[in-house]
């Protein structure tokens, strides 16, 4: 079970700092659901700080929790608990 949550947290903590390098590329950050509207996005030119605030927070997130398994993984952390 430890190597599936860590491979999951790992797998989800890359996927955000994925998102966050191809925003640099691409303009914008997405931040959940907006209602009818469809998605919020943060956009780097219209935006900056929303942007950048975003940017800090999921890569603070990703790198947390890609570090988070692989302490998983070398057994110093107690796994996350199944109930």
């Amino acid at each position: 079970m430890v190597i599936f949550q860590a491979l999951l947290i790992g797998f989800l903590g890359g996927c955000l700092l994925v998102v966050t390098w191809r925003s640099l590329r691409l303009g914008w950050l997405p931040c959940g659901a907006n209602g009818f509207k469809g998605t919020l996005k943060f956009w780097k030119d219209k935006q900056p700080f929303g942007y950048w605030l975003m940017f800090v927070v999921y890569s603070v997130g990703g790198v947390w929790a890609v570090i988070f398994a692989l302490r998983l993984l070398a057994g110093q952390v107690e796994p996350l608990p199944l109930r």
